[in-house]
């Protein structure tokens, strides 16, 4: 057992047999199906006084407990890889958060510059209506309107371009980390119901093993 309350490897826990801690995670009642009490059978059948000597008793007692201490280190085990998948999973709620805040404010962004070309538009386009109702030839009419539009188009173009890529750079890396979130979560659940699992299974063969090391 590790020092300082922290456990090893699950995979050197003899209470799992060597398994990962994927597969014991994955398949906890497997994982815990081994026999933990194969003296205390022989203890049940040869009841003190019939059989067992005193030293045959510490020994088996003795073993119990170190049994005891093996399924203690793998619940810290466990214990401790509940406690990364929440904070990993936290971590992943709030990079949402700031991306979705991020979305909003290049959207925001986005609307007011569109409500700034807008405005700018209007005014060109009321400058245009006052020039026609100038007396001018059609071709320098022509012109006139060529020029506006190349003042207003090009930029216009080219600032709308920026702003496409930089939308779908975000829209990019939210659905990533909405993936990353969704995956992220569905883990947690399972191990979640896993840990659960183990954590009852542990509960109901360390009553057992308290029961039966109890004096007669």
């Amino acid at each position: 057992m590790a020092s300082g309350g922290e456990a090893g490897p699950i995979s050197d826990n003899p209470a799992l047999g060597g398994r990962s801690l994927t597969s014991c995670l994955l398949n906890p009642v497997q994982a815990l199906s081994a026999p933990l009490l194969p003296k205390m059978d022989y203890l049940r059948d040869n009841p003190v006084g019939l059989g067992v000597s005193d030293t045959e008793l510490q020994k088996i007692l003795i073993d119990e407990r170190m049994r005891c201490e093996h399924h203690k280190t793998n619940y810290q085990t466990l214990k401790a890889e509940h406690t990364r998948l929440q904070d990993e999973y936290t971590k992943a709620q709030h990079d949402l958060k700031r991306m979705l805040a991020e979305k909003q404010s290049v959207q925001d962004k986005f609307q007011l510059l569109l409500a700034e070309l807008r405005g700018e538009m209007l005014d060109k386009t009321r400058e245009l209506e006052e020039l026609k109702m100038q007396v001018i030839t059609p071709q320098k009419l022509e012109i006139l309107r060529g020029q506006i539009q190349q003042e207003l188009e090009v930029p216009m173009r080219e600032r709308f371009s920026r702003l496409d890529e930089e939308v779908e750079k975000y829209r990019s890396d939210y659905n990533k980390l909405r993936y990353d979130y969704t995956f992220l979560k569905s883990e947690f659940e399972h191990q979640k119901e896993a840990h659960m699992c183990i954590l009852e299974e542990n509960k109901i063969r360390y009553e057992s093993e308290v029961y039966l090391d109890l004096p007669e």
